[in-house]
């Protein structure tokens, strides 16, 4: 690969960025032309270039250079030659800009799946930022159309090359997408050009070999992750006036399922960081890679989405089909897989990964269980019940079956998530969905209940779950102060499921309160005002766990939720005790 103009060695493009408020600080080469402004800087990491690098006489990277940028016209190789200097003048630039989709395949009859190479169609990127450089300098912008099309016009003075660069971002909403292992640089594709008027096409390959990719023309993957999450913000906006925040998504082909430094790629696994506010995507050839696993980078944008205008109180952690988890989590998590269905246009999900030396998937059908089923233990604790049910209620309920007769539309499921789901007071279960779904104008609350009752879910009539008895029971009301009471947990489970949590709503005095909870066992209780963190303990593996907070909003309502970590099987008793003060 060769350099454009004001490159480093690693083919990384400074570009001016916003402030504090916008792009994600990093330290800047001292090489760099910008390194003496007082800007947070981002930089464009060059994918690939359309032509080799004048005086060089390497066919290797003159191949790659071309294969790499591949798609059109001439233009990028003769391009390529004068790519050095330039001198001067006014020009235009018009092309397209396309890139590799390869379809993730899941067969929920043999249980078996892919990606489908031999499927691979022609996508456009569309919304990108197109910028025509000089050297480092900006001369010109915009943004592709739905066709993936731009033309840009500009001036360039006499001195440095030209260089036409698309960057793995989109200009409304912003999305783009970054190497985390290489100083959060934004990817991008490009090639040299010279003054005057020049039709420059530009494709991203997938880069796959037949066995694996070739890491030098595997161009396509952050391309595709970003046309999958601005397919989800577009469906959003199609229906409703919608501000989202920018999003920063960290791609990079060393991204492994290990745990460690995010910066060397040890990420874990595809996941949104609430703390960061930003997601991370697998990307290792040979373990796991999800660039193309558009259901999978539609959940976690799902988990932006609840995190920047709707609510989460999930506790996250590891969860499975089959498992009886947190309803927090089994809402958290059956929403995003219903979401990725409900956005794209296919509802078989799949998430693609090596066995060995074979690449396969595991995935399900977002509506059809299959024999035998796949949800052992439906309910509120499950979050396939809750995935089922939520893409259920969505789709046509014309054309399904008799307990399937509701069709709220997708604007009705935003008008939830983002109004009530936000500001319940109670946590973010089924529950509180259904309750503020009941609610909204036209919804027939009968037949929800008719398809509540096809997943075991009874017929919800408040946030809190009254109406199915098993959710309702994860809540106790505290009615005066003190307040003490035992209650038993039990462990041989991951703290995220539902035998390990108990909830308790109380009221503020206005005054302050103090609470606390002991056990042989490792405990942890947290206080919260509408999903916000009021307060929380947990320090010790055993003994008592206390806290105070030094004032309460009069007649608000919080909710304590108690945690158990007892790693051993077995019920174990907790002591809970709250009190004025």
């Amino acid at each position: 690969m060769c350099l454009l103009e004001g490159a480093d060695k690693n083919g990384r493009l400074p570009s001016a960025s916003e402030g504090s408020g916008g792009w994600k600080e990093m330290h800047v080469s001292l090489r760099s032309v910008w390194g003496r402004t007082s800007k947070v800087l981002a930089t464009s990491l060059i994918l690939a270039l359309g032509a080799g690098c004048p005086g060089d006489d390497d066919d290797d990277d003159d191949d790659r250079g071309r294969d790499a940028g591949t798609g059109g016209s001439d233009a990028g190789t003769d391009a390529g030659a004068d790519a050095g200097t330039t001198p001067g003048g006014s020009g235009s630039v018009t092309g397209k800009v396309t890139y590799d989709f390869v379809p993730a395949t899941y067969s929920p009859t043999t249980r078996s799946g892919t990606l489908a190479f031999a499927q691979t169609t022609l996508r456009p990127v569309r919304n990108a930022v197109v910028q025509v450089l000089q050297g480092s300098t900006v001369l010109a912008s915009t943004e592709t159309d739905a066709q993936g099309n731009y033309h840009l016009s500009y001036l360039a003075p006499p001195g440095a090359g030209l260089s036409v660069v698309v960057l793995a971002k989109t200009a409304s909403p912003v999305i783009q997408v970054e190497d985390n292992t290489d100083g959060n640089a934004v990817w991008a594709l490009g090639s040299g050009i010279t003054v005057g008027p020049t039709t420059l096409n530009l494709h991203a390959t997938h880069g796959w070999t037949g066995s694996s990719y070739n890491a030098a023309l595997r161009t396509a993957a952050p391309f595709a992750i970003l046309d999958s999450m601005y397919t989800a913000a577009q469906a959003f906006l199609a229906v409703r006036p919608v501000n989202f925040p920018m999003l920063r998504v960290n791609w990079s082909p060393d991204n492994v399922p290990q745990s460690g430094d995010k910066a060397t790629g040890r990420i874990s696994t595809s996941h949104f960081d609430s703390e960061e506010n930003e997601i991370y995507i697998l990307g290792k050839d040979g373990a796991d890679s999800d660039e193309f696993d558009s259901h999978v980078i539609v959940h976690e944008w799902g988990h932006y989405f609840e995190h920047n205008l709707s609510r989460a109180d999930s506790p996250g952690g590891p969860h499975s089909r089959g498992d009886v988890l947190d309803p927090r989590l089994a809402f958290g998590e059956g929403y995003g897989n219903a979401l990725s269905a409900i956005l794209l246009p296919t509802k078989v999900y799949a998430d693609t990964y090596w066995a060995g030396a074979t690449l396969t998937a595991f995935g399900f059908d977002m509506e059809t269980a299959p024999t035998p089923t796949d949800d052992p233990s439906p309910g509120a604790f499950s979050e396939t019940s809750v995935m089922r049910l939520l893409y259920d209620l969505f789709d046509d309920g014309a054309t399904e079956a008799a307990y399937d007769q509701v069709s709220i539309g997708l604007g009705t499921f935003y008008d939830v998530l983002v109004g009530p789901q936000r500001t319940t007071p109670a946590m973010t279960t089924i529950g509180s969905f259904i309750a503020g779904l009941k609610a909204q104008p036209g919804v027939n609350a009968t037949a929800v209940n008719t398809l509540l009752a096809h997943y075991n879910i009874g017929p919800v009539t408040s946030p809190w779950g009254d109406g199915d008895t098993s959710l309702r029971s994860m809540y106790t009301q505290v009615t005066s102060y003190p307040y003490n009471l035992n209650t038993t947990l039990v462990g041989g489970v991951d703290s995220n499921k539902r035998s390990q949590n108990r909830y308790y709503i109380l009221n503020g005095t206005g005054g302050g309160l103090r609470f606390s909870a002991s056990s042989p066992y490792d405990v942890g209780i947290a206080a919260y005002l509408q999903g916000s963190l009021a307060g929380a303990a947990d320090i010790g593996l055993s003994g008592t766990e206390t806290f105070s907070l030094s004032s309460t909003q009069a007649d608000a309502t919080y909710i304590l939720v108690l945690t158990g970590f007892r790693q051993t099987a077995g019920s174990y008793d907790v002591s809970l005790s709250i009190s004025s003060q």
